[in-house]
């Protein structure tokens, strides 16, 4: 039942929501409105909402991919990983989704390669969504204002954590990002 649902939906109804969210505050920080004009609550309220479904679309896709019995080749490619993992930077251009949807197109173009580049392309998607699944629960925090003060904190971890697993992918060495929840099961070596 679970792969009759329509993936497509629910990345069209994530952005929708998001950019309904964060429509006001742009419109404030480019000069067409002096202040924000929607109520506090519900901008969270609409972030929470497209991040479910958000959320909801990035397992649909992550589950749907078959594990792979055998690999093209066996060889290393330290520079296709650490771009996997760059991808993630995608999450600061503003445009919902970005990181985990360039993330997942990486991956699944280059998976096939080897087992190298598939397994930091499922490090890098399970970073990407268990990012979603933090910043949800900062959301809803936020009611109680403890949320607002976490999110820049959750964005610089992972501004930094991004910037160093592609550092360290680079060089060519294996790298485990730390509060990382295995959405996708790593495969048997």
């Amino acid at each position: 039942m679970v792969n009759r649902l329509p993936i497509g939906l629910f990345l069209s109804l994530a952005m929708l929501l998001i950019a309904w969210a964060l429509m006001p505050v742009v419109r404030a920080l480019i000069g067409i409105d002096q202040s924000i004009n929607m109520d506090f609550l519900w901008v969270v309220s609409f972030l929470i909402g497209g991040l479910m479904c958000g959320l909801t679309a990035m397992l649909l896709l992550t589950r749907r991919q078959p594990d792979l019995k055998s690999y093209l080749g066996d060889k290393q490619n330290p520079k296709v990983a650490a771009y996997i993992h760059a991808s993630g930077l995608a999450l600061y251009t503003g445009i919902p989704l970005a990181n985990f949807l360039l993330c997942y197109f990486l991956w699944v173009r280059y998976r096939h390669q080897s087992r190298y580049l598939d397994q930091h392309g499922r490090e890098a998607i399970c970073f990407q969504i268990t990012i979603y699944l933090y910043l949800m629960m900062c959301l809803f925090m936020a009611y109680i204002i403890v949320g607002a003060l976490a999110i820049p904190l959750l964005l610089f971890f992972h501004l930094v954590t991004t910037i160093v697993a592609t550092i360290v992918v680079a060089n060519g060495k294996d790298f485990r990002y730390p509060a990382n929840i295995s959405i996708i099961n790593r495969q048997a070596e």
